[in-house]
């Protein structure tokens, strides 16, 4: 299966009728972990909508009337002790469904996530990034046109202060985008390797230079594991777990700016 077909926009429903689905931009990936479905996700792309308003279809292409997935909790990294203080691992977000969820929700869609599929990148390796670009993402009711693209990086190792983040970085000959603004939390491919490494948290255009920061695939597997058998503590950070009410839409206005 295509890692990217397991990639989701970030959308919140509203209370308008004319204007349903909003966006700060950002990307979801659905994954199945220890055979249970998640979706990962960065904590910034909520910005101040309601939790309980994102909605994540069982389709990438959704179709008019498609149903979004039951989400019970959101589950953020808090707390982060030694070497995690003052590093973006508090801004990975774990998504979990209804237990009850059918395991088919997604169509098979899903990204695996288990020993054989995923490994660090090593300087150098070649880097394929799935994700939703903002700009070129159109909401004009009733229709909503998504932009999905997928950029080719390098990995560069780890050059900052941050040990949880990897930088890619790649030189776009004639890009057809301007901005990387949405591309958080996309899930991070080394096709040298053939395995899943990392998860967007954030980056940008300096003219045709694309550089990316993401959270290595170490840190994002502890966590899933650690949400699968419902830990609260993790040996660098504390788990915290929000339930997810369904209830009311988000009242946010649309035609306020949407950027992120």
């Amino acid at each position: 299966m295509d890692f990217g077909e397991a990639i989701r926009p970030i959308f919140f429903q509203t209370d308008y009728e004319d204007f349903l689905y909003a966006t700060y931009g950002g990307t979801a990936f659905v994954v199945k972990f220890r055979d249970r479905l998640y979706a990962l996700t960065c904590g910034h792309v909520f910005g101040d909508f309601r939790h309980g308003a994102l909605f994540i279809t069982d389709e990438k292409h959704a179709k008019k009337g498609a149903k979004p997935a039951p989400i019970t909790g959101l589950c953020f990294p808090s707390a982060p002790r030694g070497d995690a203080e003052a590093t973006d691992v508090t801004d990975i977000c774990v998504i979990e469904f209804d237990a009850e969820i059918a395991p088919d929700f997604f169509k098979g869609s899903e990204f695996v996530i288990n020993e054989s599929s995923v490994a660090t990148a090593a300087p150098g390796h070649e880097l394929l990034v799935a994700g939703v670009l903002k700009e070129k993402t159109r909401i004009d009711p009733p229709d909503i046109t998504i932009g999905y693209c997928r950029l080719q990086l390098r990995d560069a190792g780890v050059v900052s202060s941050d040990p949880t983040l990897r930088l890619a970085v790649a030189l776009f000959a004639e890009p057809a985008f301007s901005s990387i603004t949405g591309i958080s939390s996309a899930p991070v491919f080394d096709q040298t390797a053939q395995k899943l490494c990392g998860m967007v948290v954030r980056g940008g255009m300096n003219g045709t230079v694309c550089s990316l920061w993401y959270v290595d695939i170490f840190d994002i597997v502890q966590l899933l594991e650690d949400v699968s058998r419902g830990a609260t503590n993790h040996d660098y950070v504390k788990l915290q777990t929000r339930p997810v009410s369904m209830a009311a839409p988000v009242s946010t206005s649309p035609s306020r700016k949407m950027e992120r």
